[in-house]
């Protein structure tokens, strides 16, 4: 479902071009096909005509969709946003009735599940970035949407007194959101200094919880107010 923080949101802007049946079916076969070869192959040794091929289609009929692999790295990249926003819904529109502690809990674990997921999209991302300036603008993009919506979230709630003072609310909000993709970034590249993946949600609820309400992490028991 859409909310209010969404609205609007694109990681990336509409491509403008012919658009018919056949053509969305082939753009999606595209999109498709390239999510399931990045899930065992970076996209780095990646040729244009192994998306294609995979696709069903010519080189050409790539180059009607996409300017470039990268382009279609974008268009991935926006879709998998959009799932991390929904899961995150919680964390920063709480419904009447639930609990900060709930509402953190349930967000952070959605996010999670949701990275785990899409953590070979994500992962591709982390690593093209720094070479590719439009992918790495449109990441920042997306991270500062998140930003804003954390740093409206903790406003609000401190103004109702439901969230402890502290640092400006964007500052913390961008500490806490860096630190939450870092950590998410270290599981899906499998890194040795990765946090164990059930410890995960514990350890960035608890720093969540700690940080913003003052409150601890209740073993995932928590229910609504």
């Amino acid at each position: 479902m859409e909310t209010s923080f969404t609205k609007g949101f694109s990681g990336s802007e509409p491509r403008v071009g012919r658009r018919n049946l056949k053509g969305d079916r082939r753009e999606q076969a595209i999109l498709e096909g390239a999510y399931e070869i990045l899930r065992t192959e970076p996209l780095r040794t990646v040729s244009i005509d192994d998306l294609a091929k995979r696709a069903g289609l010519s080189r050409s009929s790539f180059y009607f969709y996409f300017e470039s692999k990268w382009q279609v790295l974008s268009a991935l990249l926006s879709s998998v946003t959009a799932d991390v926003f929904t899961a995150s819904a919680m964390m920063f529109e709480r419904p009447p009735g639930i609990t900060p502690v709930a509402a953190i809990e349930h967000a952070v674990s959605e996010v999670i599940e949701v990275w785990e997921r899409h953590g070979h999209v994500l992962r591709e991302v982390g690593d093209a970035a720094a070479a590719e300036p439009e992918l790495q603008a449109q990441w920042d993009k997306i991270l500062g949407n998140f930003i804003d919506a954390a740093a409206a979230a903790i406003d609000r709630d401190r103004a109702a007194g439901v969230a402890i003072e502290g640092p400006p609310a964007r500052s913390l909000a961008a500490a806490l959101m860096w630190m939450g993709e870092r950590n998410l970034g270290l599981m899906s590249m499998r890194s040795a200094n990765a946090i164990r993946t059930d410890e995960m949600a514990e350890t960035v609820a608890t720093i969540w919880l700690r940080t913003v309400f003052g409150l601890e992490w209740s073993g995932g028991q928590s229910k609504g107010a």
